[in-house]
């Protein structure tokens, strides 16, 4: 909004009207044209608005999302400082959503969704009043979430008739806002989110029609029925809520699957991908182990790569119980996985995880060593292994340098007699240690010779 702002004071104004009488009155077109401009910005600017965005009319928010609304002037068409338009005006104000304060910038956030008002009002030199008003949209937070098919869903005919009913909900749509839904599916699930499908109105599921199988392989498990199999297609929904002036906000779906029936069998297939955390450059023996519910052994598969996916066919039963274990590696471990199965059907077990938890373990190589020779301690942990930058050796509180030829850690210490060691390491998984020392002594008559007790807790000092 516009108005004349008078630029000379008003004793100046007062003396130009008694010396040169009406017709040499300096007219408010003669004035420069003080204009006020709203700016939103993030909370976390600082310096002049204009340098960062551009004066706002519409602005579409988050909830609890913390912005600064600004007042700036320009004269004239051009921006002035903040300090400089202050002498231009005599005060103003903001109503925002109906409080009223008198502060720039303004800090503020809106807890509840709506559109929200943000009017600004400055009462110039000549007590005329500008009054410029803001659109604030805030929005509700959007989701969209898959309703089926359920996840894992295996019961899909693969005959050319088949079809699978899609259906999602979304929430956070605002009136403001119009949505679009993109159906993304995929053979393999890193390439869900590269392959759209369609477009939908997000308030309309979709189906999906065919084979799934594709037509040449349908008729290689016709012909060939030993090679009988099932796919599995993963897919999620992404959706775009829209404004007309280019506002956009978006969500997407967990991926879900559902997989075919096999074609000429009743038995049950179980997938079972395996994979370990945190491996480094060691082998492993992952071992799977299924029973049924009563502990009859159903398989017993092994696999020397990381990651890996088994695959055993059962009869359709339900309670087969998962156990997967390590020969090398006995601190990577996983809980078991309790699963029911359908004739004809696949199932896919959620990726099992191999972890280590366990803590490392430190004892001296020897208790009793010569007064000469490094002290040298063995780390033990049968997992990721021991990273090596999270080794610390102390000798008295004093830091000491130490080399590490796993499983070793040797060093040398100027104290020998009544010193406490304390060592700390942890594993790649980010297992320490327990907090424990140990203590070097020597025994009457063996002056020759370093003993060292321990280990004794941190807290207590018990031996």
């Amino acid at each position: 909004m516009k108005r004349l702002a008078s630029v000379i004071s008003m004793l100046a104004t007062a003396v130009a009207f008694f010396a040169c009488g009406d017709s040499h009155l300096v007219e408010d077109s003669d004035q420069p044209t003080l204009d006020q401009h709203i700016f939103v910005l993030p909370d976390r600017f600082a310096g002049q608005p204009y340098n960062f965005g551009s004066p706002a009319t519409n602005v579409y928010l988050d909830t609890n999302q913390s912005v600064k609304f600004w007042a700036t002037y320009s004269l004239d068409g051009q921006f002035i400082s903040t300090d400089a338009g202050e002498e231009l005006y005599l005060n103003h104000n903001w109503i925002i959503d109906g409080e009223n304060y008198n502060i720039s910038p303004l800090r503020h956030k809106f807890s509840t969704p709506g559109l929200k008002r943000g009017i600004l009002e400055t009462v110039d030199l000549l007590n005329d009043t500008l009054r410029d008003t803001v659109n604030i949209y805030v929005n509700t937070p959007v989701s969209v979430d898959i309703i089926a098919p359920i996840n894992g869903f295996n019961r899909v005919y693969p005959g050319p008739n088949s079809s699978v009913e899609l259906r999602w909900t979304l929430a956070g749509a605002d009136p403001w806002e119009k949505s679009t839904c993109y159906v993304h599916a995929a053979y393999d699930r890193e390439n869900v989110w590269r392959n759209a499908i369609g477009k939908v109105d997000c308030n309309e599921g979709a189906t999906l029609n065919g084979t799934f199988l594709g037509d040449s392989l349908t008729s290689y498990i016709m012909a060939h029925p030993e090679r009988d199999t099932s796919v599995s297609i993963y897919w999620g929904v992404k959706a775009i809520l829209s404004t007309d002036d280019g506002f956009e906000e978006r969500d997407s779906t967990d991926i879900f699957y559902f997989s075919t029936m096999f074609m000429h069998t009743d038995s049950a297939v179980i997938s079972i991908p395996v994979v370990y955390d945190n491996l480094r450059n060691m082998s492993i023996h992952t071992r799977l182990l299924v029973t049924s519910s009563t502990g009859d052994t159903l398989a017993q598969l092994n696999s020397k790569t990381n990651p890996t996916t088994f695959t055993t066919k059962v009869a359709a039963q339900t309670g087969i119980r998962i156990h997967v274990d390590d020969g090398n590696r006995k601190e990577f471990l996983s809980d078991d996985v309790i699963v029911n199965t359908s004739a004809g059907a696949l199932t896919i077990v959620d990726t099992i995880h191999m972890q280590d938890h366990v803590q490392p373990q430190v004892a001296p190589l020897s208790n009793a060593i010569g007064f000469n020779d490094s002290i040298a301690f063995y780390v033990l942990d049968d997992g990721t292994g021991i990273n090596p930058n999270r080794i610390h050796v102390s000798v008295d509180s004093d830091s000491v340098e130490f080399n590490y030829d796993e499983p070793f850690i040797k060093f040398r210490s100027r104290c020998f007699v009544g010193c406490t060691i304390r060592i700390s390491v942890e594993d790649n998984a980010r297992n320490m240690n327990p907090k424990v020392f140990w203590e070097t002594r020597a025994k009457q008559g063996f002056l020759d010779t370093l003993y060292i007790d321990g280990p004794f807790t941190e807290l207590s000092g018990e031996r």
